[in-house]
């Protein structure tokens, strides 16, 4: 079989560098990210002749779009194209000696209003999504809805903060995922994901698996149940509702919270939101492959062969990296919850 080879197609503001990047580049990675946080780009470069310090150097904002493409991978004669995406340069910087350049850009223009402009509003006798179909069109992004739930507020107040920290909080809150990929916002449902198929079977002694860490802790987030219960003031009137997931043990913690709810059904659905968030942070894994561009946020996979660190698990981050140990891909993973 032919070597395999992963080779970087780099266009920098429309112009095609990817010569003159492979006789700089030392490591290249693209970050895969899966919700509230934004995709991005690096790239660190030697520089002894000083030129990504000079006439190359970046400026805030500029665009670059790239591509990984990978030649024998699978077999001999094949070729895979992976387009990463546009990014836009947000910083820079310089070290030695010897001279080395890094850039790093995301996948939201710099100068984009939901990302930068801070701002105050309340948010009043509105629902989730007309709040996000507004923040959408502020930023020229399409919205794509694919939460359950769409609740309804009776205010919300955005304090001098962006309008994509704003979102990312309120969908947190709601137990749904932000992400902008290209000119989308999409919203969606954690838990449909992790009940999607997953996309393959990672198991213990596998030569592509360079290396791997998992780790299981029950402090503050091994709740069998969680109770919500709110006293309206006017009618004096205790509101309560508790939430037990399937398969939940019959001893164990419950978390308690106090917050507004107009109704039973209200309380139920928040006290299963607010049990998820903290539950799902109970078993966490780590893991450098020979890259493989299946992997991406969002996605899930099965692992096996770690004996009480099986199961499945939703991809949360996928690194993929080229660089001086030819292409790998790094994931960061969480167990999911089934329910």
């Amino acid at each position: 079989m032919q070597a395999r080879r992963a080779e970087l197609i780099v266009k920098y503001n429309g112009v095609d560098i990817s010569a003159d990047l492979a006789e700089s580049v030392i490591d290249f990675t693209y970050t895969d990210a899966y919700a509230g946080e934004l995709d991005d780009l690096q790239l660190t470069l030697e520089d002894r002749f000083r030129k990504w310090q000079g006439p190359w150097s970046p400026q805030e904002g500029d665009q670059i779009v790239a591509e990984i493409v990978l030649r024998n991978w699978k077999e001999s004669g094949d070729e895979l194209q992976f387009p990463c995406g546009t990014f836009y340069v947000d910083s820079g910087s310089c070290s030695g000696p010897p001279d080395i350049v890094s850039i790093r850009a995301v996948s939201l223009p710099v100068d984009s209003e939901i990302r930068q402009e801070r701002r105050s509003k309340a948010w009043e006798k509105i629902s989730l999504w007309t709040i996000a179909q507004e923040i959408a069109n502020t930023a020229g992004l399409d919205l794509q809805f694919y939460a359950t739930d769409n609740p309804n507020y009776d205010r919300e107040d955005q304090d001098d903060e962006s309008d994509l920290s704003f979102l990312a909080d309120l969908m947190r809150d709601e137990g749904i995922a932000a992400k902008i990929t290209g000119d989308q916002l999409i919203l969606f449902d954690e838990s449909f994901f992790e009940s999607r198929d997953a996309v393959l079977t990672l198991t213990r002694g596998e030569d592509w698996i360079l290396d791997f860490a998992f780790e299981w802790s029950l402090t503050d987030v091994a709740y069998r149940a969680c109770e919500v219960r709110y006293k309206d003031s006017k009618s004096d009137k205790m509101l309560k509702a508790t939430y037990t997931p399937p398969g939940a043990p019959e001893m164990g913690p419950i978390l308690r919270i106090r917050e507004s709810v107009d109704s039973e059904a209200e309380a139920l659905r928040i006290a299963r939101k607010r049990l998820r968030e903290r539950n799902k942070q109970a078993g966490k894994g780590t893991l450098s492959l020979v890259g493989d561009v299946r992997l991406a946020a969002g996605m899930t996979i099965n692992i096996a062969g770690w004996g009480r660190f099986d199961g499945k698990y939703l991809i949360e981050r996928a690194r993929h990296k080229v660089g001086n140990d030819g292409y790998t891909t790094g994931i960061d993973i969480r167990k999911v919850l089934g329910w």
